[in-house]
């Protein structure tokens, strides 16, 4: 039997084997990327041109499936079975950042075309999709067999006007390099699908100009980094947001999820009160599936995915201090001439 090769992994120093493995889990949260390795992945094109010769992959089943991947990692598939995900994430390659973030890396994880929305850690790690496709920054429309995407390029949040994560608070945390630079970029994505018009926020700043506004009217699904301390939007300003789009659905992103985020390390809350203080939905699932009939009549309703990841969540036991006899103190040199 001909001997099977492994391929380098996104991560230094380990390997993955030679098939697609989109439910892999690597409990190791020290292993750090070493740049754009997505060639290494196993994938093709072979999906993004059926969908470019026959308009999708599979019969129109009429509804949009939205499956959640902890912080503000979401896939969205099409009706005719075209797979986008938004912002995958990883650790910070430079412990600087924060330290580690995450007990775990988000796992390897097929989709069909991949988007970013800024180019911070946790919402960059394309090498962890399985894509046929990555789109980061996307200015402009795209269209592509059964879907309409916008890219509406802005500026990522800065004052998050929480009395928690004031400007200096965060700025003494995670003093970022490149603040003026490509750090504080931020593309808020309007996807157009199935009847449905989501938007997935990224980021983004609470208050983009008028112009971004004028493309953000009568939203069906709103996906938002919002919560309970407002780390990133705090409950009013999501609230203002959401209203301003005339959303019917509020989907909250980018909390603290256990078994996924470290306590302390950016972030301790959730967003189950901001949930549970709007007319709302406490999903019992990962995925859920729309179409207009089915969103018709919420208004400014919140779903709500709470722990709910479309993958396993690794449970590590902390290993406890062993006991150690107290060692005894060091007999000064000097007092062998006594």
């Amino acid at each position: 039997m001909e001997e099977t090769k492994k391929q380098p992994s996104p991560v230094m120093g380990s390997t993955i084997a030679p098939h697609r493995q989109p439910k892999y889990i690597d409990p190791m949260p020290r292993l750090v990327q070493v740049g754009d390795v997505a060639y290494c992945q196993n994938k093709n094109n072979t999906r993004i041109i059926a969908a470019h010769y026959y308009g999708g992959l599979r019969e129109d089943i009429g509804e949009v499936t939205i499956s959640y991947y902890g912080m503000s990692a979401i896939k969205i598939t099409t009706p005719k079975g075209l797979e986008l995900f938004f912002d995958p994430w990883k650790n910070p390659c430079d412990p600087s950042w924060g330290g580690i973030w995450y007990k775990m890396r988000m796992p390897l994880t097929h989709c069909d075309i991949g988007f970013v929305t800024h180019s911070h850690f946790d919402h960059n790690a394309y090498e962890m999709l399985d894509a046929g496709m990555i789109i980061r920054g996307l200015a402009g429309t795209y269209n592509f067999a059964d879907v309409k995407v916008t890219g509406l390029a802005d500026k990522h949040i800065v004052e998050t006007q929480s009395p928690v994560y004031t400007k200096d608070v965060l700025d003494v945390l995670y003093p970022f390099p490149n603040v003026d630079k490509e750090d504080v970029d931020n593309t808020i994505y309007l996807i157009e699908t199935g009847g449905l018009r989501i938007v997935h926020w990224g980021d983004n700043r609470q208050n983009p100009p008028q112009d971004i506004w004028d493309k953000l009217t009568d939203i069906d699904i709103v996906i938002l980094p919002v919560t309970d301390d407002g780390r990133m939007l705090t409950p009013e300003w999501a609230d203002k947001i959401a209203a301003k789009m005339n959303a019917k659905i509020i989907i909250p992103t980018h909390y603290f999820i256990e078994g996924i985020n470290i306590e302390g390390a950016g972030w301790d809350k959730t967003s189950e009160e901001y949930a549970k203080s709007h007319d709302n939905t406490l999903l019992d699932t990962h995925t859920i599936s729309l179409n207009p009939d089915k969103v018709k009549g919420y208004n400014n309703h919140v779903f709500y995915f709470g722990n709910n990841v479309d993958f396993d969540l690794v449970q590590l036991d902390l290993a406890q201090n062993s006991e150690i006899a107290d060692i005894p103190e060091v007999k000064p040199v000097w007092e062998q001439y006594k």
